[in-house]
């Protein structure tokens, strides 16, 4: 068994992830240059998330975000494609991507995003890659998620920026 070293919970010696807190059981590693062609020692071959899984996550997400969007719209009189809109729908993203490194979408799927040692990407490389690092991949006309297919370690432009992997969080891969 391997004990989870942020909650304490044993997990079985496969395990990636702990199954009670969600935090990685990978050993920590040095970030790797952007020279070495090698993907981090924390982030397995195997385990990354392809597009198609994303994208599954990504609809469910936008589904939730403009059902509340739209009830929000409803009760507080704000249409939901106006600035506030638009913060909200930025503020879901970014804060649970930073704090959790899963939107519900994710959760839902079963993948995670985390950085080069297999840890949640914090606040700030989350805002890397939710903001701008998704409106970069957006305006070149959607490539830079597209680009998650095409990429051997599965990472779109937005990860690339942010130095993000998104993993599967369920032990059989």
């Amino acid at each position: 068994m391997i004990e989870c070293r942020i909650c304490g919970k044993s997990n079985p010696p496969e395990a990636r992830f702990c199954a009670s807190c969600g935090a990685s059981l990978a050993v920590t590693v040095e970030r790797p240059s952007v020279a070495e062609a090698e993907p981090p020692a924390a982030v397995s071959v195997g385990q990354y998330a392809g597009f198609w899984i994303r994208l599954g996550a990504a609809l469910i997400d936008a589904v939730l975000v403009g059902a509340v969007l739209s009830v929000l719209g409803y009760v507080l009189f704000i249409w939901r494609f106006t600035p506030v809109g638009f913060v909200l729908f930025l503020l879901y993203y970014w804060l649970l991507t930073g704090l959790k490194g899963q939107t519900v979408g994710k959760m839902a799927v079963g993948i995670k995003v985390v950085n080069a040692q297999g840890d949640t990407p914090g606040l700030g490389y989350a805002a890397l890659r939710e903001i701008p690092g998704k409106i970069i991949s957006t305006i070149a006309l959607c490539i830079g998620f597209f680009w998650v297919g095409l990429d051997p370690d599965k990472q779109g432009w937005h990860d690339k920026i942010a130095g993000t992997y998104v993993v599967s969080t369920r032990t059989g891969g």
